[in-house]
């Protein structure tokens, strides 16, 4: 389940909202996780400009709605892209696996997708998602983890 998750120092974030496990086509992926990813991308969706593989720009958020569709995945895959278009080390494999505690990826060359999202989420919206704006399946995971 989605969690927050301090960051060790010294990264321009301190903490972050987490997966507990993959998100991605190709395993299971818990509901409240997609949620997060859900909510995440949409609150970015806008102002980067995420456009899909044919290079049309995305113009409906994804439904919150736990579930790892094909919408889910173009969105996923439209921010790597934009990732990588701002020079920034991510594979483009419509994948948000979940941070270590560092918030760097095994190789050291990238960090995860998830840190990506929580910073600019918190670049464009001048704060970091706040768990009142959460889906209630989403907001009652967080409350069962504490």
């Amino acid at each position: 389940m989605a969690y927050y998750m301090p960051l060790v120092p010294p990264l321009d974030i301190v903490w972050i909202w987490n997966v507990s496990g993959p998100v991605s086509p190709r395993v299971y992926s818990r509901r409240p996780d997609v949620m997060l990813v859900q909510h995440a991308l949409n609150s970015v969706m806008a102002a980067l400009h995420l456009k899909n593989d044919r290079g049309d720009e995305i113009t409906s958020y994804l439904l919150r709605d736990g579930y790892m569709g094909p919408k889910t995945l173009e969105a996923i895959m439209a921010y790597q892209r934009n990732l990588k278009s701002r020079s920034l080390y991510v594979k483009v494999d419509g994948a948000v696996d979940e941070s270590s505690q560092s918030g760097w990826t095994g190789d050291g060359n990238a960090q995860f997708t998830i840190v990506y999202l929580n910073r600019d989420h918190l670049k464009i919206n001048g704060k970091m998602m706040q768990e009142k704006d959460f889906p209630e399946l989403l907001r009652n995971s967080l409350l069962a983890t504490r």
